[in-house]
């Protein structure tokens, strides 16, 4: 006697972008960095955690009575380091921050040195877990969105909604100074322009559903300018939950930025996360979908969600692509429930909520 097993077509669908609540953040260190927390300290959101340097270069100096008295890893303030000048004269400079490497058996002594001071701030209320060598590690309180693509810098501020719909493309000419220092939900995409005028009005972070990979360049070529400007540019970042081009925010993620409007919030674009501020319960409920939900991310049916009901194998989709599908129940025009075929590579799971 032959036994069927039945097989969970939920298996063979990726999971989408999670929600997490009580992340665990991880702020990398660079040698002549310095923590402002330790270990077990309570932060708060917007708090100074790390001075980082914007320049950074490796020194070799004479060991000296001063320096031998350091070990590896301690820091020193007021390096005098030789630099040659325009004319080609040898002059003195004071390197304001350094961090002892090693100390040479050949009389010479190895720092890692920086200038250009930027402060980095946390970016949720939480407790730092840990203050190793190479990163801080802090366990965030409130609930995180997870992004497909992150960029720029730890940013906070309230959480506002700019557009009308999770597919609507928001131009230039809507944003004005009432969004300063706001993290701001713009929907499908934004051009260059209208990214520029963010900046340029304060506003700390862009939420978007996709963004264009020339316009990632044009932005990193404008940091480097603002870096090599005297003064340090103000905390930025962007966030593009659905990966890259014009993609609309996920249905279920709308909601929950919907129901999060207003909150304090702050992003970790190496992190790829968006950690809104207060009570999880309100926004999981937002977020909520019955068991076994999943959400079609491309082609006619895109960001409809529904339910798998069976696996449809092997079939030749439009454009000549071969591969296997299933039947996904979904909600008609008419309001009734109707049964569609999409391939398993244009479906993503809505799974549950991981809880850190």
């Amino acid at each position: 006697m032959s036994v069927e097993l039945a097989l969970d077509p939920l298996r063979f669908v990726v999971p989408a972008v999670s929600l997490t609540v009580g992340p665990l953040l991880r702020f990398p260190l660079e040698l002549p960095d310095r923590p402002l927390v330790v270990a077990g300290q309570p932060v708060a959101l917007g708090q100074p955690i790390i001075e980082h340097d914007r320049e950074q270069e490796a020194l070799e100096v004479p060991t000296t009575a001063t320096l031998i008295a350091l070990r590896p890893g301690d820091a020193i303030d007021n390096v005098p380091v030789p630099q040659s000048s325009r004319l080609g004269r040898k002059s003195q400079q004071v390197a304001t921050r350094a961090r002892v490497c090693e100390h040479g058996r050949d009389g010479i002594t190895r720092l890692a040195a920086g200038r250009g001071e930027i402060v980095i701030h946390s970016p949720a209320d939480g407790i730092v877990e840990a203050v190793l060598p190479g990163r801080i590690d802090i366990r965030a309180e409130g609930l995180a969105i997870e992004a497909r693509v992150g960029w720029g810098r730890p940013a906070t501020g309230r959480l506002a909604i700019a557009a009308d719909a999770p597919d609507a493309e928001v131009r230039a000419s809507r944003l004005d100074v009432t969004a300063s220092g706001a993290i701001l939900v713009a929907g499908a995409r934004l051009d260059i322009e209208a990214m520029s005028r963010a900046r340029a009005i304060g506003v700390a972070a862009l939420l978007t559903g996709g963004i264009a990979s020339r316009d990632l360049r044009q932005l990193g070529s404008s940091e480097a300018r603002q870096q090599a400007a005297l003064h340090a540019p103000a905390p930025f970042g962007l966030l593009a939950l659905s990966g890259y081009g014009r993609l609309p925010v996920p249905s279920y993620l709308w909601d929950v930025l919907v129901a999060a409007e207003g909150r304090s919030a702050g992003i970790h674009p190496a992190s790829r996360l968006l950690i809104i501020g207060g009570d999880p319960g309100p926004l999981l409920e937002a977020a909520a979908r019955p068991p076994g939900s999943v959400r079609v991310v491309s082609g006619e049916r895109r960001d409809v969600e529904g339910r798998v009901v069976g696996l449809a194998g092997p079939r030749r989709w439009p454009g000549g692509a071969y591969g296997p599908g299933a039947f996904v129940e979904v909600s008609g025009a008419d309001g009734g429930r109707e049964r569609i075929c999409v391939p398993l590579g244009c479906l993503e799971r809505i799974g549950p909520v991981d809880r850190g």
